[in-house]
């Protein structure tokens, strides 16, 4: 049992989870009011800032499992956020932003960039600059 109880309190994997999750709570919170949670506000912006992505381009981007990505897809699509497209090949499809969806970015942005502020004003610039600094590490 003594191996253990040091366990919970230095695992990083833990606390990046929960780090996660607050961060994701404060977001989540500012983007209700538009009907939006983060993970879909990520696609959306991810999808906006391509013009049209390949699922396989958006789960490399987003660090997101395929079925992750096509349950918040199908989930757009049906709400008239984003639409499936046919690639040219017609083997495969992109996904794009539908005007529905570019209205839907530009109200939420102020809501993102108010939860933005937040999260940064609590954590502090430099520990900020520290996650980003992380995660390019670990994408390299």
């Amino acid at each position: 049992m003594t191996e253990i109880q040091g366990v919970e309190g230095v695992c990083v994997g833990g606390c990046v989870r929960k780090l996660n999750r607050m961060v994701t709570a404060i977001y989540d919170g500012a983007l209700a009011g538009a009907g939006l949670k983060t993970s879909q506000f990520s696609v959306l912006v991810s999808v906006a800032n391509r013009k049209r992505a390949r699922p396989a381009e958006l789960t490399e981007l987003l660090q997101m499992d395929e079925s992750t990505l096509s349950r918040n897809v199908d989930r757009m699509c049906a709400r008239g956020w984003l639409r499936l497209v046919r690639d040219a090949d017609r083997r495969s499809h992109l996904i794009e932003v539908t005007e529905k969806g570019q209205v839907l970015i530009r109200k939420s942005l102020p809501a993102w960039q108010k939860a933005q502020a937040e999260v940064s004003k609590r954590l502090g610039t430099g520990t900020v600059a520290e996650l980003r600094s992380a995660l390019r590490k670990l994408s390299a």
